[in-house]
């Protein structure tokens, strides 16, 4: 690969480094991976049993949570303790953590993880793909098609 052709994907996307407290999320699970079909029943999934989740919190985000070194996949809402979790729904709580963040127009996810499976790549930004990494959903991001993904630092 070019250095030019480096320099092209970087400039798809922009970043920021951000440090989160511990977020308690509980939702729906499944292993990976999964057809883009199976993704989005896990959010009209959690959609549709949202009112069962006790302690949600003022987050209007919609948490998909990569995890287990990329076995599975969580589709979750934050909350502010655990305590019934519904059947057939888990709980994850991710440490508090420094992530870079990665904001692109979605047009650009083929070529986001198809940059981010090379190892040089992904340690010339100094993150963790073996911690959970995750994507927020919500009013302002994916109606304008803009996507973040979360990817803890080193």
């Amino acid at each position: 690969m070019s250095e030019q052709n480096v320099v092209n994907m970087e400039n798809l996307w922009t970043t920021r480094t951000e440090r989160l407290g511990n977020r308690l999320l509980i939702g729906v699970q499944n292993q990976l991976p999964q057809s883009y079909e199976e993704e989005q029943q896990l959010f009209a999934t959690l959609e549709a049993r949202r009112s069962e989740i006790q302690n949600l919190t003022k987050d209007h985000n919609t948490y998909m949570v990569i995890h287990d070194d990329g076995s599975r996949m969580t589709v979750a809402r934050m909350v502010s303790r655990v305590s019934d979790v519904p059947a057939g729904m888990v709980s994850l709580a991710l440490p508090e953590e420094e992530y870079e963040v990665f904001r692109f127009e979605e047009k650009y996810i083929c070529t986001f993880w198809q940059y981010f499976c090379d190892h040089e790549h992904q340690k010339k930004y100094g993150i963790n793909t073996v911690k959970a990494r995750f994507e927020t959903f919500n009013d302002t991001l994916q109606p304008n098609g803009i996507t973040e993904i979360y990817y803890p630092k080193e």
